[in-house]
């Protein structure tokens, strides 16, 4: 039996990012290393890596636990168990980060938490699915049950790689977002 951590005063944060492979997840947490959670320390679960690497150099010397291919939700749901309730034993840690693979079920990972003690140690942000918006199959009605299942579990979906998609239309959830190819220009609804 894992023993838990002391409770604290107030529930630690836990952001899960899920995408397809290649869809900027690390790109979009380095981004909020660098602005949004900057100087906190931050505990990451990463169950994937990309050919972008995370850089700490600005920031807080994070925790970092991989289980690189893991799917958390089943495979290795007492391995991830145990690896949440070590980032809570420090601290320190002042949010969790988890990086997931496209094929883990957020839903299984939110039900195998508030299942458990964990649920009085952490508080859900909303769930963030990184599109590419070049993925022409990356859409809600998409044949593969696993993107369909992205594009329902997510609450909030951050539009990656949109300056390079050339200008057309783009629908995320069931808005119209019009995509244009200027650096620096951000996605806008149509």
């Amino acid at each position: 039996m894992i023993e838990l951590p002391p409770k604290r005063a107030n529930p630690v944060p836990l952001h899960i990012i899920g995408g397809l492979y290649g869809s900027g997840k690390t790109s979009f947490i380095q981004h909020q290393i660098d602005h949004a959670w900057q100087g906190q320390t931050l505990g990451l679960i990463l169950c994937e890596e990309g050919a972008v690497k995370l850089d700490f150099s600005r920031t807080v010397e994070p925790r970092v636990q991989r289980l690189l291919n893991a799917c958390v939700c089943c495979e290795m749901a007492y391995t991830f168990f145990e690896v949440l309730v070590n980032l809570l034993r420090d601290e320190d840690v002042q949010r969790i980060v988890v990086e997931i693979t496209a094929q883990a079920d957020i839903q299984q990972i939110f039900d195998f938490i508030r299942s458990s003690h964990l649920r009085d140690y952490l508080v859900f942000e909303p769930i963030h699915v990184l599109v590419d918006v070049r993925n022409p199959h990356m859409r809600p009605d998409a044949p593969a049950p696993l993107i369909r299942r992205l594009w329902n579990q997510a609450e909030v979906f951050v539009l990656s790689f949109h300056d390079q998609a050339g200008s057309r239309k783009v629908e995320v959830g069931a808005r119209p977002w019009m995509l244009s190819p200027k650096v620096g220009t951000e996605p806008h609804l149509q």
